[in-house]
């Protein structure tokens, strides 16, 4: 298909449009279209020459923050940044994670077959999950127009991670749209299986130990209340008092359980919360490693790809520091964006932030040395992506070890108190029984 630059922002569009389908802007009539040099042989016609080939330029969608933050001179990174969130909006459920693996998985497979991309949306508009085939539908609206699908996306964003939006955006800069979706498949497979085994782990604990407590403390609290008259000791007396300890302390127990599972929902649905979370889990020994990894995986493998498809390096560098949506890293891997259009090296300025350890930075400096650059991202991204894989499977063990202790602490200190009780409960009870006596 012949292709024509669109003057302003060099997107690269069919022959057949008039506006550009990423700025909107007028294209050039054909006849006025600057014809190409012509190839010098069979080889330049299949595949131009390395200097003519066109580059599509990456340029965010103008928007109110953008152009507030220009007027006030700021930085466009700063802008792009206040801009675009790259924290989720809520946090989604289990079902839906699983939904969206199995989706972009199906999307994967198909557009990595050589089937194209307006053909894998029809096909999964018919046999994809039965809740995105909608969004099936709004996607192959978008690539029959030829329009990106990342507007169409947008357009749902609440189905989305912020770094999905991104990771696709710099995709079809760079043209491996299969790999995003292999990549965001991947995410979502991780987040499901991970979520899955913890909720395995908390179950029985919350649905079978908490109400077995709820039910065993009232009957120690009760025993452990002063003995009545041997008259006034009936059935009735008995019932009441057990009825009086549950609403005492049981039920106030259960309502607070639930209160702080609502909370901790409704707090965890904003970008706000989700951000110190992030920063009070980067703390952290273990989870905090294991977010970090998690991240940079995400930003080397963005930034190889981009670069693969001649993407420059400080556009590359913007989108691959938002798809990593990390509300610590983000923010510096967005600072670094300056220096590397400046010129500056890629591994130069991510070790001065120290942002990669010794190792991904060596095969970052080697890439550059060598002109294999992307190639040396992905692998260092691979790295990391194995070791957050390790880590991932020992933070599940220990996750498990540590539910299993705490709950066995709560039922064995709970277990005597109980025998302590009921001890004492006879001890008083004789006492009693033999005054009276």
């Amino acid at each position: 298909m012949r292709m024509q630059n669109c003057p302003h922002c060099g997107a690269n569009n069919s022959i057949k449009r008039t506006t550009c389908y990423h700025c909107q802007q007028p294209l050039l009539a054909p006849e006025q279209e600057p014809s190409a040099p012509a190839a010098s042989s069979r080889w330049e016609a299949l595949e131009p020459l390395h200097g003519q080939a066109t580059r599509r330029v990456l340029r965010p969608a103008p928007d109110d923050a953008f152009a507030a933050a220009a007027s006030r001179g700021e930085a466009p990174t700063a802008a792009r940044a206040a801009a675009r969130r790259y924290l989720p909006s809520a946090r989604r459920s289990l079902a839906h994670i699983r939904r969206m693996s199995q989706f972009f998985r199906q999307l994967s497979t198909m557009t990595g077959s050589s089937l194209t991309l307006a053909a894998a949306c029809r096909e999964l508009q018919r046999t994809g999950p039965k809740k995105l085939r909608s969004l099936a539908a709004q996607m192959l609206e978008a690539a029959e127009k030829g329009a990106p699908i990342s507007s169409a996306m947008e357009r749902d964003q609440h189905l989305f991670y912020p770094w999905h939006l991104g990771l696709l955006r710099a995709a079809e800069a760079g043209g491996f749209l299969p790999e995003a979706f292999d990549r965001i498949a991947h995410a979502y497979e991780v987040e499901w299986e991970t979520r899955s085994a913890l909720r395995l782990r908390l179950f029985f604990y919350v649905f079978f130990g908490l109400p077995a407590m709820l039910l065993v403390l009232p009957v120690v609290r009760f025993l452990q209340q002063p003995i009545p008259e041997i008259d006034s000791w009936t059935p009735q007396y008995v019932i009441d008092g057990l009825l009086a300890q549950v609403r005492s302390v049981s039920l106030p127990i259960a309502i607070g359980f639930i209160a702080v599972v609502l909370v901790w929902q409704l707090l965890g649905a904003t970008a706000w919360f989700q951000g110190v979370q992030q920063r009070i889990v980067a703390r952290l020994p273990l989870v905090g490693s294991l977010a970090r990894t998690h991240a940079l995986d995400r930003y080397l493998s963005t930034l190889g790809l981009m670069l693969r498809g001649s993407v420059p390096l400080g556009e590359a560098a913007e989108q691959a520091a938002l798809s990593a949506g990390h509300a610590v890293l983000t923010p510096k891997l967005l600072r670094i964006v300056p220096a590397l259009r400046g010129g500056v090296p890629l591994s130069q300025a991510l070790g001065a932030e120290r942002l990669l350890d010794a190792d991904a930075l060596g095969m970052t400096a080697t890439g550059e040395a060598s002109g294999a650059l992307p190639d040396m991202l992905t692998r260092a991204a691979d790295y990391y992506r194995l070791e957050n894989e390790a880590k991932r499977r020992m933070l599940l063990r220990a996750a498990g070890i540590a539910i299993g202790v705490l709950w066995l602490s709560l039922a064995g200190a709970l277990l005597i108190s109980g025998y302590l009780t009921y001890f004492d409960f006879l001890f008083r009870a004789g006492d009693k029984l033999w005054m009276e006596q």
